[in-house]
């Protein structure tokens, strides 16, 4: 099997076999699932989901594709083919559902200052306050 890019504005009502659609527009991709159940897989685009790369020999997606609610197939497409990965159990599914969880509230989190950073802030009001900030 192997999947060809097909780039969209919207996606089409019916998926057709071994296509991978992507909207750049939506950052997101569509295809049926490569063992042939038919569920569409439907895969975000982005600094804490997935990654595409676009080679002459056909799309990588990148991390692995798990459908876990319909058929428990486990793969990744590299340049377009399908590399079959190993089943996973329902914890090793829990753990990555976590991991994922985690990885984007860290990304999205504001970012946390340092203690030597908050008492730099503090100085600066502090001297503010006094007057004594003023560049002149």
């Amino acid at each position: 099997m192997k999947f060809s890019l097909v780039e969209v504005d919207r996606f089409p009502d019916t998926l057709g076999k071994e296509k991978l659609y992507w909207s750049k527009e939506f950052k997101i991709t569509a295809h049926l699932c490569a063992c042939g159940c038919g569920d569409v897989i439907y895969l975000p685009i982005g600094p804490t989901d997935y990654s595409i790369a676009v080679h002459d020999q056909g799309p990588t997606l990148r991390p692995s594709i798990g459908n876990w609610n319909v058929c428990n197939a486990h793969y990744f497409i590299t340049n377009g083919e399908v590399q079959w990965a190993r089943k996973w159990t329902s914890q090793q599914i829990a753990v990555a559902r976590a991991q994922e969880d985690a990885r984007r509230e860290a990304y999205y989190a504001p970012p946390r200052q340092s203690a030597l950073q908050m008492l730099i802030g503090w100085a600066r009001a502090v001297l503010r306050l006094l007057g004594m900030g003023r560049r002149g």
